[in-house]
């Protein structure tokens, strides 16, 4: 009777805390919309993307319609979360904000590619 209690009050902590499995579903199956470089103006750009009750925030420049520099403000520090910080390599590199997640960080690639693209679609 202990052990159902205890698993009972872990698992009740675990989705206070956290986010449901649904959400976490939901965040990694979320498409991310293309957003036209060609578009947008010069400038700083402020995005965000929220779940789980974290924010994930970037901060990104844009000069002569190429992406110039991301800085990630705010972003988890779990391995996870490190290793999903590489997706701001790969949009550099391909010049879109729609790549590829980061495999074994999905979840956390997808909250800073949607924060990317929040940013970018202010300089529309």
């Amino acid at each position: 009777m202990k052990r159902i209690v205890l698993l009972a009050l872990i698992l009740s902590l675990a989705v206070l805390f956290g986010c449901s499995s649904a959400e976490v579903k939901a965040v990694r199956s979320m498409p991310i919309n293309h957003v036209n470089l060609g578009q947008v103006k010069d400038g700083e750009y402020m995005g965000d993307f929220a779940y789980g009750g974290f924010a994930y925030e970037v901060a990104v420049t844009v000069a002569s319609h190429q992406i110039k520099d991301i800085k990630i403000l705010k972003n988890r520090t779990t391995k996870h979360a490190k290793m999903a910080e590489s997706v701001v390599k790969s949009i550099l590199d391909q010049q879109k904000n729609d790549v590829d997640a980061i495999s074994s960080a999905t979840t956390t690639s997808k909250a800073l590619l949607k924060a990317v693209e929040s940013a970018l679609e202010k300089g529309l």
